[in-house]
This record gives structure tokens, C-alpha cells and sequence, in this order.
């Protein structure tokens, strides 16, 4: 196995203010993309849900009137994505 020559290797540094402030927005975007992720996954839960209900025989209408009752979560989850 060939050994890496230290002139090649990259040394670690130490944080500066330009790198912090772009940690500070990398930090910003993770934590959004989380919200978006984390609702996301609870409306397609809430979906799959309702598909099971109208599958074993539940009125289409009833499924319908339960779905509005998420649309701000859908809203909340296009609003999320759209500040992405």
C-alpha cells in the first residue's frame, strides 16, 4: 500500500467569521429542510391512513371532509418549501 505524502494531504483549520457565517446558514437550510421533511412525513402518514379507510369501504365523502381538516399542514408544508 503506497503511503500519502504529507504535501498532499489537507490540514484542518481553525473556524474562521466567513466560514461561521456560512456554518450559520448550512445550520439555517438543515434545520428548514428538516421542518419540510418532518411534515411532509406526517401528512403522507395521514394519507396512507385515509387511503386504507376509503379501501375498506369508507364514503368517499367522509375521506374528503377528513382531508380538509389537514389542508394547513399542507399549506404549512408548501410555505416551508417555498423559503427553502
Amino acid at each position: 500500500m503506497k503511503r500519502i505524502s504529507s504535501g498532499t494531504t489537507r490540514r484542518r483549520r481553525a473556524i474562521d467569521e466567513l466560514d461561521t457565517d456560512f456554518l450559520t446558514t448550512l445550520e439555517e437550510l438543515d434545520k428548514r429542510l428538516y421542518a419540510v421533511l418532518s411534515k411532509t412525513t406526517r401528512y403522507r402518514n395521514i394519507l396512507g391512513h385515509e387511503i386504507k379507510r376509503l379501501r375498506s369501504g369508507s364514503a368517499p365523502e367522509v375521506v374528503r371532509a377528513l382531508l380538509l381538516q389537514w389542508e394547513p399542514l399542507r399549506r404549512e408544508i408548501k410555505r416551508l418549501a417555498h423559503d427553502l
